[in-house]
């Protein structure tokens, strides 16, 4: 059952002086007006996960590799030369950049010396997940239509350059009333 089906109530939370920020500030500005929407956005963008979920174990089982690690190896391959400048493009930790990096070097799709580099078996992974996304991404073009398509482009791009100018890393104290917690 949806939230739609299921409709909202109001809740009561009391008023506080929080300073807004990261999520909570997009929000107030222009995204929401109030739970409700909230609610059903978190409705539909649960129910497209879920369903992208085993689209993602599908590719990932086609090329042999994980998610993550792709995103390493595409960092490398874009360029991106130590662990910190991976785990930067990545948006992971230089420790874990360092980790996935050893991964990949121990299934021959990098080398590390002399310096970092994505191998030919790297670049035809890359190539098969490339191939692969395509489909998939064809296959979302094709429910939408172009029109419809189009403007999705257009709304995630929107989404994303909102995202990247909020502060995102406020703790989820700030932007939840606490109130909602109990």
């Amino acid at each position: 059952m949806t939230i739609e089906e299921t409709g909202t109530r109001a809740l009561a939370v009391p008023e506080r002086d929080v300073p807004l920020s990261g999520i909570a500030t997009v929000q107030t500005e222009q995204l929401i007006g109030d739970v409700g929407d909230a609610l059903r956005l978190l409705d539909a963008v649960e129910r497209v996960r879920g369903h992208a979920h085993p689209l993602i174990l599908g590719l990932q089982d086609a090329v042999g590799m994980k998610m993550p690690a792709a995103l390493v190896l595409s960092a490398i391959s874009n360029g991106r030369d130590s662990a910190a400048a991976v785990a930067e493009q990545v948006g992971t930790t230089t420790g874990e950049a360092e980790l996935a990096i050893a991964e990949l070097a121990g299934l021959g799709l990098v080398k590390t010396e002399p310096v970092l580099m994505v191998t030919g078996m790297g670049q035809a992974r890359l190539s098969q997940l490339d191939a692969l996304t395509v489909r998939v991404l064809d296959v979302i073009t094709g429910i939408l239509g172009p029109a419809d398509a189009a403007q999705l482009v257009r709304l995630l791009h929107t989404v994303a350059d909102g995202l990247e100018t909020a502060t995102v890393t406020a703790a989820v104290g700030q932007v939840v009333p606490q109130a909602l917690h109990n």
